[in-house]
């Protein structure tokens, strides 16, 4: 699901007077710890991690404020948050690795693969739809949550285990939001139907394939599929009854989550640290996860919302340091953000477990200070 914390950072300010600032040779690492502590209790956020990929291969962590308040258990930079539409930049990853591969093509209708299913002609825009339109929420689709048939189902069917075509199910027959490759519309039904298509057309499981292909090929041991209700390591997050799932509490009651949190498929999908969101950041945007063709496909951005451009899972913006890339993601409970900076190439990301209530600091501006203060420390590197 995707974030309500919008993308768009205060880098801009921030960046933009680094070189003014005289670097300590303090260690960075706790700097950053003794910043994340501040910041985690002037932001009101039960817990927050954060992660920094180094240019010079380092990845620093931090970790503030609480696992689980009730049980006053501290949280650690290792803990695992689902990652909402963070999941989406695997999902993208994996369908452009098929298409190096030729099993793909992201010009072709999709019809190729799904043509066939009983439900593909109810498809909004079916016959116009490409992988292309589809990873660049420019297909038209509406949004599966715009009724409350999803939220009921997912939290009233627990165990449930949805496959594509029943969450697809959720648009079958709607009207479009537009014509297909007309304007931009974010709904997670993109790679829901995305996802089914490389399944279709690669004979593999979807995640499967990412695991196969990009987590266990870059050691992201820290990163899992959300296939399940039960899933090890996991930190409760904090939910807000005003949310789509209308209660509060804790996200994970039992050692189970209160809601079918597989039923995000391709939407999201993942569970990670704010470690490994980090390090996948710089390795996705650095073009180490498929050819440097399919790279610039995914950052040919078209505007999208206010100061935004996207991608394929790739939200770009202008900051004082240049273009930024990133993604943002909710579910339920949970918040995440991942960014990349190709001036420094550093990546970084945050992880709060809670829903995203009226924080006194956004989880945007702390992301942005973390890396601030990282960036910092580059430019004076080069500077002595």
């Amino acid at each position: 699901m995707r974030a309500a914390i919008r993308f768009a950072l205060v880098v801009s300010a921030l960046l933009s007077v680094v070189r003014a600032w005289a670097g300590q040779p303090d260690d960075l690492q706790a700097r950053i710890a003794a910043q994340l502590t501040d910041l985690q209790q002037q932001g009101g956020y039960p817990g927050v991690t954060v992660g920094i990929a180094m240019p010079d291969g380092r990845v620093l962590t931090a970790a503030a404020g609480w696992a689980d308040r009730t049980r006053q258990i501290p949280l650690k930079p290792s803990d695992r948050m689902p990652a909402g539409s963070v999941g989406k930049t695997f999902v993208a990853a994996a369908i452009l690795q098929a298409v190096d591969a030729g099993s793909l093509s992201l010009d072709e209708p999709i019809a190729r693969w799904l043509g066939a299913e009983p439900w593909f002609a109810r498809v909004p825009n079916a016959p116009h739809l490409t992988l292309r339109l589809l990873l660049s929420h420019r297909s038209g689709l509406p949004e599966p949550y715009e009724n409350g048939a999803f939220f009921r189902a997912i939290k009233t069917d627990v165990d449930k285990q949805w496959q594509p075509h029943e969450l697809i199910a959720f648009v079958l027959g709607s009207k479009p939001r537009s014509a297909a490759g007309s304007k931009y519309f974010y709904s997670d039904m993109n790679y829901v139907i995305a996802g089914a298509a490389f399944e279709r057309a690669t004979g593999q499981p979807l995640f499967g394939a990412i695991r196969t292909g990009l987590l266990d090929r870059f050691a992201l041991d820290e990163t899992a599929t959300s296939e399940s209700r039960n899933l090890q390591d996991v930190v409760p997050g904090v939910l807000d009854k005003h949310d789509g799932l209308g209660r509060s509490g804790e996200s994970i009651s039992g050692g189970r989550f209160v809601y079918n949190l597989q039923a995000e498929y391709a939407g999201g999908g993942i569970i990670s640290t704010s470690r490994d969101l980090a390090r996948w950041g710089k390795i996705l945007w650095e073009g180490g996860a498929f050819s440097s063709a399919r790279l610039a496909e995914m950052l040919d951005a078209k505007p999208s919302e206010k100061d935004t451009r996207y991608g394929f899972a790739t939200e770009i913006i202008q900051s004082g340091a240049g273009p930024l890339y990133g993604h943002d993601g909710t579910i339920f409970g949970y918040l995440a953000q991942v960014i990349y900076i190709p001036k420094y190439k550093l990546a970084a990301a945050i992880q709060i477990n809670s829903d995203p209530v009226k924080f006194k600091v956004s989880p945007g501006q702390c992301l942005s200070q973390i890396v601030t203060t990282a960036v910092r420390e580059i430019c004076d590197a080069k500077d002595r």
